[in-house]
């Protein structure tokens, strides 16, 4: 069993619905970066320009970026998937929450290390689109533990600590086994 999918197994029409919101980030660890190898319509109407090519550490809080960084590396080293909540400002001092799922992918035989992405807003606010975002804020980050045989997920914040105080539970909710978890906080 892999760690994660390999880009050529995702097939966009079983995400369609989604697509706007979705982009692949390329991480090149010998020049240090992060970029945007696409970025779905609805991200780039959100920022107002289009991010292909633009570095993902520009779009957040400069006291942010370490958080952030230590987020992707824990995602394409260690194929573990991560959700960040932030805040969206925009241009005109309007705010809006998102949440972000950064998700590892595997990148066939090409040593290109890829992540794939799904930033969608909590609330879908009317201004969204012409009002551009113009930073973000992290407000908190969680690792996902794929190792669903135990009934408590770790939780791991950027800098490597566990948060193993944490008791969780799960519930099946239809098909899907909903465990019940909590954020980190990264303040």
């Amino acid at each position: 069993m892999r760690a994660a999918p390999d880009r050529r197994e995702i097939e966009p029409s079983d995400i369609r619905e989604l697509l706007g919101d979705t982009f692949i980030l390329e991480v090149n660890e010998a020049f240090r970066s992060v970029s945007f190898r696409l970025a779905g319509t609805r991200l780039c109407n959100a920022y107002g320009r289009e991010l292909k090519g633009l570095g993902f550490l520009v779009l957040w809080d400069e006291h942010d970026n370490l958080s952030i960084m230590n987020a992707i590396k824990d995602v394409h080293n260690l194929n573990t998937p991560c959700t960040i909540s932030c805040v969206a400002q925009t241009l005109g001092n309007r705010f809006c929450e998102y949440e972000i799922l950064l998700l590892p992918l595997q990148n066939g035989s090409s040593s290109a290390k890829r992540i794939m992405g799904v930033a969608s807003p909590l609330k879908q606010e009317k201004w969204i689109g012409s009002d551009p975002i113009s930073g973000n804020r992290v407000k908190s980050c969680r690792f996902i533990d794929q190792g669903f045989e135990t009934n408590t997920p770790s939780m791991v914040t950027p800098f490597g600590r566990k948060t193993s105080e944490t008791q969780t539970k799960s519930r099946q909710v239809g098909h899907l086994t909903v465990i019940d978890g909590g954020m980190t906080d990264l303040r």
